[in-house]
This record gives C-alpha cells, sequence and structure tokens, in this order.
C-alpha cells in the first residue's frame, strides 16, 4: 500500500470523500480527480482479478448475457457512426458479449481480459481471440487495431497516462478510441449516498469531463464527441427497489418467526402421510419461483437499460451522477 499524488496536478490531497472497504477516495483540490490514497500494488491488483476476487464475480459476468447485450447493441450504434467494419479491440473483454455482437455486424474482434475464467469463455465459447495480459506491444503478435474500446474500465486502471499511451501505440491511423465511465470527479457529494457501492479496491479513480479531456490530450489523441447519460433515475430507482425489497424481506421474516411459534406438534401418522405432499408441493413451489424470478430479472434489467441509456439521454444535469461515452480520433503525433 502506498500513497500516491494527482496523476494530473501531481498534488497531494488530504480531502477524503470515499471511505469503503477500508480504503479511502481523495479528491485532489486542482482538477477534481478522485484517486485512491494508500492504494494496492499492480501485482495485487492484478491477483484480485486473477483469482476472481474482484467486486462482480465471472459468474455474474457470463450469466448477465441479455443485460450486457442490450448494452453492447447501443454502443456499437454509436462505433457505426463513425467507422462501419475493421479490427475492434475491447480492453477488459468481460464475459465478451459486446466482442460476440460486434462481429455478428462484421467487426473483427479481439479481446484482453484477466479473468481466466472469463477469459476461458470469451475463447472457447464465443471463439473469439481473448489473451489474458495487459496491452502492450506484444499483445495479438503486434498487431494494430481500427478501434479500441473499453467499457466501465479506466476506473479500473493502475496508470491511466501511461495505458492510454500504450492505447495510442497499438492503434492504426486515423483510428478510434471509444470507451464509457463515470463522471464522479465532478459530481456533487450531495448525490454519493445513491452510489450503491463505489467497488473499492477494483476502482482506483474517478474523473471528471475535463480529466478526461485532459488525459486524452495528454495521450495522443483529439476528442470527436461526448455522449452523456444522467444515472439519476436509475439510481433513485434502484434505490428505492432495494428500500421495498428489505422492507417485505423484514414482513415475511415476521410473519414465518410467528408462524414457527405457533404451530403444534402433529402425530407421527401425520407426519409420514403428508411428507410424499409437502416434497411435490415444495418441488413445485420452487419451479413457480425459478420461473418469476427469470421474468423479473428480464424485466428489472430491460428497464435498468432504458433508464440508463433512453431517459438518461434527455438533458443530464451538471453536478449530477453521469455515464458518459467518449468517442476520440488517434492524433498522427503523440
Amino acid at each position: 500500500m502506498n500513497e500516491i499524488k494527482c496523476i494530473f496536478c501531481e498534488t497531494e490531497s488530504d480531502r477524503i470523500v470515499i471511505e469503503e472497504n477500508g480504503y479511502q477516495g481523495k479528491q485532489c483540490d486542482q482538477c477534481g480527480l478522485i484517486y485512491i490514497s494508500p492504494r494496492p500494488s499492480f501485482d495485487e491488483i492484478i491477483d484480485l482479478y486473477g483469482h476472481d476476487e474482484a467486486y462482480i464475480s465471472a459468474q455474474s459476468h457470463i450469466s448477465d448475457d441479455f443485460a450486457k447485450r442490450l448494452y453492447a447493441k447501443h454502443h456499437l450504434k454509436i462505433i457505426r457512426s463513425v467507422i462501419k467494419s475493421g479490427s475492434l479491440l475491447e480492453i477488459g473483454a468481460g464475459a465478451g458479449y459486446f466482442l460476440d455482437e460486434a462481429s455478428k455486424i462484421g467487426f473483427e474482434p479481439y479481446g484482453l481480459e484477466f479473468n481466466p475464467v472469463q477469459a476461458d469463455f470469451v475463447r472457447n465459447q464465443l471463439k473469439i481471440p481473448c489473451q489474458e495480459s495487459p496491452l502492450s506491444k506484444s499483445v495479438f503478435n503486434g498487431k494494430k487495431f481500427d478501434i479500441v474500446y473499453h467499457c466501465d474500465v479506466i476506473s479500473h486502471l493502475f496508470d491511466p497516462i501511461s495505458d492510454f499511451k500504450q492505447m495510442h501505440q497499438s492503434m492504426k491511423d486515423e483510428s478510434f478510441l471509444i470507451f464509457e465511465t463515470g463522471n464522479l470527479g465532478e459530481v456533487d457529494q450531495k448525490y454519493f449516498e445513491y452510489v450503491p457501492s463505489f467497488q473499492y479496491p477494483d476502482h482506483l479513480f474517478f474523473f471528471s469531463s475535463d480529466n478526461l479531456i485532459n488525459l486524452l490530450e495528454q495521450t495522443g489523441f483529439e476528442l470527436v464527441k461526448i455522449y452523456r447519460y444522467s444515472l439519476a433515475p436509475q439510481l433513485i430507482t434502484k434505490k428505492s427497489l432495494s428500500n421495498i425489497k428489505n422492507s417485505i424481506k423484514n414482513i415475511f421474516r415476521t410473519s414465518t418467526d410467528k408462524t414457527i411459534k405457533e404451530k403444534k406438534p402433529t402425530a407421527d401418522r401425520d407426519d409420514v402421510e403428508s411428507q410424499s405432499t409437502d416434497v411435490k408441493s415444495f418441488s413445485a413451489k420452487s419451479s413457480l419461483k425459478q420461473s418469476l424470478k427469470g421474468v423479473y430479472l428480464y424485466v428489472y434489467r430491460y428497464c435498468m437499460y432504458l433508464l440508463r441509456y433512453k431517459i438518461g439521454r434527455i438533458a443530464p444535469k451538471v453536478h449530477r451522477p453521469q455515464t458518459v461515452i467518449v468517442v476520440a480520433k488517434k492524433s498522427a503525433v503523440s
């Protein structure tokens, strides 16, 4: 664990704005960047993903194909507005559903993913080239790409400036860098209570829009466009649903405890005769429960998608939580 400075201003900050899981997020007084300090070493961060100990497990990524494909189709429309085809590298490919959707519309997909379970799924189930390594000159035999893409990855990067320079070196001339991230570095702290988790120590940085523009300029990219989506509708809905869920759990817990206390013992013969019926009833209820859960998750994830990218597209407010999709073009000189 080492203390670090703001990567843009190279100044130290004592202003702690986030505390979670024993880690502190400090905010730079000059540019607004939020960064973990002290933070884990690079090897510790790699180990986090290599042993599937990140905030979201590999299996969760793999099972969430419906939502991830929805998001992928939305993002690919933006990508196709600037480039129609070509080789596409995704950094932090997860379960590979974005790459799979990209391949369906003519892109040549490649992935980088630290998590071995997910990387194996991408290679063997989706049949997409995927390496378990950080971006370097040697990945995919030094191949240059038309598009480099990542989603919710920049906050995980150990050295964003160095990593963006490496992205620049891995791209062809006239190619595009497209990524999604949040804007927490410019968000009023009163909205932090709506963020269910900051996912420390997975996340190492939270950026503002000015931070992102600065990062692009320092590493050889020209900003083309920023798409902004308000997260307020999604975050408020999630918090409301969580409160309702907890209230229902408390009601059922109280009701169950009361039933157990009031239940009278029955004769052994009655127990034997009712046992078969109880098993059948339990099996039927379990099957119905799983079906209803599946429908609920389908509706929930689709609603979250609509709240994020459709409703959230309408007039996102300054200093409120947003997710932004940044489209940048490789400049001639890095």
